[in-house]
């Protein structure tokens, strides 16, 4: 007797600080016969690695050869094989729907506690720590951003990247910004994959803001975009975090991580406190440090 199939897929993805507009990671989980029933494999056509859980529903007659749910990585530019699905009695159709959700970055990361980061704004420029934490917390509920600082600067101030990587998605299509709970996935960004495999997030850029594409490699102090007021804020500033992304429940969450940054020479490291000024001190060729040294004064204004 020839086995029935049907198939169904849902795809979720869910990047940085926002949603992508108009256009989908080119990820996609998909079916095909086998001599013992019916592989299921994940493609990966984009430049991150992604995140994927897989399990069944619907199903009838179905077995298969691996513990649901499946979570896998799969790489950058490569398929990857997730499961094999046969029916538990050969002589009789089998049906079922496959779901599937994915998030950008690897569940496999282990963030490097050495990183280091110089401030995500040009050489000589300085700028006032609107919110960071130990600080007063009026947006960074939660432990997506628990530890994302915010700095408050005029629109259009060229940001650069805090730390090398790559380019992994970025958004500049939103216009607005504002107070409404409406515009809380209508921030523009850049998302830049980093060696360890965390994930930063350079968040309320300008419309059209951004100066850089997926797939770019970016060294720490390259120009990325420029800082706006779009999405879910109060008032021009940028939004920058770095997540570690982890399972949770039917999925995956993001989880902000402590932020270490350097200045001057020698260099000296710290931690971005709330109302804090900072000046971008890189006159030595820009280089990270290789040992820590002494936390910058405090200056309040």
């Amino acid at each position: 007797m020839r086995s029935s199939f049907v198939l169904g897929l849902l795809l979720a993805c869910v990047l940085a600080a926002s949603a992508a507009a108009g256009a989908t990671y080119p990820f996609a989980v998909t079916t095909e016969p086998s001599a013992a029933g019916h592989r299921v494999l994940a493609r990966n056509s984009g430049p991150a690695p992604v995140s994927v859980r897989l399990t069944l529903a619907a199903a009838d007659n179905v077995g298969s050869a691996q513990a649901l749910p499946v979570y896998a990585v799969v790489r950058p530019y490569s398929e990857m094989f997730l499961l094999q699905v046969h029916p538990l009695d050969p002589g009789r159709g089998h049906r079922f729907t496959t779901q599937s959700t994915y998030r950008l970055g690897s569940i496999l990361a282990v963030p490097d506690p050495r990183a280091l980061y110089r401030l995500p704004f040009e050489n000589g420029r300085s700028f006032v720590v609107s919110q960071a934490a130990g600080g007063p917390v009026t947006t960074h509920h939660g432990e997506e951003s628990r530890y994302a600082v915010d700095f408050r600067m005029p629109e259009n101030t060229p940001i650069v990247a805090g730390r090398a990587g790559l380019v992994i998605e970025t958004e500049s299509s939103y216009r607005l910004g504002g107070s409404d709970p409406a515009l809380l996935a209508k921030a523009n960004y850049v998302s830049i994959l980093q060696a360890d495999e965390t994930i930063a997030t350079y968040g309320h850029l300008a419309f059209a803001g951004v100066r850089v594409s997926p797939g770019q490699q970016v060294q720490a102090g390259a120009l990325i975009g420029y800082s706006g007021a779009t999405g879910y804020t109060s008032g021009a500033h940028l939004h920058f975090v770095v997540h570690q992304l982890v399972r949770a429940n039917d999925g995956f969450a993001r989880v902000s991580l402590p932020l270490r940054f350097y200045v001057g020479t020698p260099p000296r490291i710290f931690a971005a406190r709330y109302r804090q000024l900072l000046t971008a001190d890189y006159a030595a060729a820009d280089r990270m440090p290789q040992a820590v040294g002494e936390a910058p004064p405090v200056r309040r204004r």
